[in-house]
């Protein structure tokens, strides 16, 4: 496990992503339950919540791109009570930029930026350089834009919420659930016009999913695959930012229960033209012209399915056994 230093803060920031999940301390049964409840946080923040800014350094002479990314919890009781590992999501073309031209430029650095719990030195978050040692996972499919890295920053430290892997939504919950097209959905995402200056700041889109095709459909990468498209508008910096659907409709203060869960991730946008491309280097760039305002998402089964290959399977098996 490797420690980096922040000032005086220390920020666990482990190459094979052991975390600890965080649970409600036990309350004193002789407290007045008035005195110990607390309001709803809405629906809003607890999005806000999830996500990161992620920067990345690349080129001669040095470019860069900012997206989004979020954090999910494997659970792994091999480990201890309540341990597992944690894994930092984007898309493949955060973390491989320009791969959708076939020609992906090696990155010099990838940043994220977090808010802190408790703000030290006048400072409301960080940005945590992530160890160029550590490796970052991508799909077999080489259609499937989407990216992981084994990532546990500290929640004791940092303030941001890690999803659940019972939250993905997979084939399996998608059917059951009855989602279609016409369902709510919201995501958070870096909002490039004003990102935060102390803390920051996600924005909040929501929007309706539109269509879950069943043919493949060329996606951000150029290449046939399974995508869905969501009629909420997304745009420079949204990459990598997660996307939740409600069987129920978006209502509610929580993620509680069953009806919220992680449809997948926004990659890029259909233009509105007469060769309907998906040009994902656009929405980087922030020289987005003609959006259709129709979102292309990968969809959550298919984190899912690079979470248990054997390749990730075969890295835990290692970090159980050094533990």
């Amino acid at each position: 496990m490797t420690l980096k230093r922040f000032g005086i803060l220390v920020a666990i920031l482990s190459a094979g992503g052991i975390a600890q999940a965080q649970q409600a301390k036990p309350t004193d049964d002789k407290a007045p339950q008035a005195a110990v409840a607390k309001a709803p946080v809405s629906l809003a923040n607890q999005l806000r919540n999830t996500v990161g800014f992620l920067r990345v350094v690349y080129g001669h002479p040095a470019k860069q791109i900012v997206g989004t990314c979020f954090f999910v919890y494997y659970p792994d009781d091999r480990l201890g009570k309540d341990m597992g590992f944690a894994y930092l999501v984007t898309n493949r073309h955060m973390a491989m930029p320009e791969i959708e031209t076939g020609t992906p430029k090696s990155v010099d650095e990838a940043i994220v930026r977090l808010n802190l719990k408790f703000a030290h030195n006048g400072k409301e978050s960080v940005e945590i350089p992530i160890d160029p040692r550590v490796r970052w996972h991508f799909p077999k499919d080489p259609s499937v834009d989407l990216a992981v890295v084994d990532l546990a920053p500290s929640q004791d430290i940092f303030d941001f919420q890690m999803i659940p892997m019972s939250l993905i939504g997979t084939k399996e919950v998608i059917q059951s659930s009855g989602v279609s097209p016409g369902d709510g959905v919201v995501f958070a995402g870096y909002f490039y016009q004003w990102a935060g200056a102390k803390r920051i700041q996600p924005i909040v889109r929501q929007g309706v999913l539109a269509m879950m095709p069943d043919e493949e459909v060329d996606t951000t990468l150029r290449k046939p695959g399974h995508i869905y498209f969501a009629d909420a508008h997304a745009f420079h910096g949204n990459s990598g930012s997660p996307m939740f659907t409600n069987t129920r409709g978006i209502r509610g203060n929580s993620f509680s229960g069953d009806s919220y869960f992680l449809l997948g991730i926004v990659s890029g946008y259909f233009a509105e033209g007469v060769s309907f491309s998906l040009p994902a280097a656009t929405v980087l760039t922030g020289e987005v012209h003609d959006n259709s305002g129709i979102t292309t998402v990968v969809p959550g089964y298919e984190l899912t399915d690079l979470l248990e290959s054997p390749e990730l399977k075969a890295e835990r098996d290692r970090a159980v056994a050094r533990h």
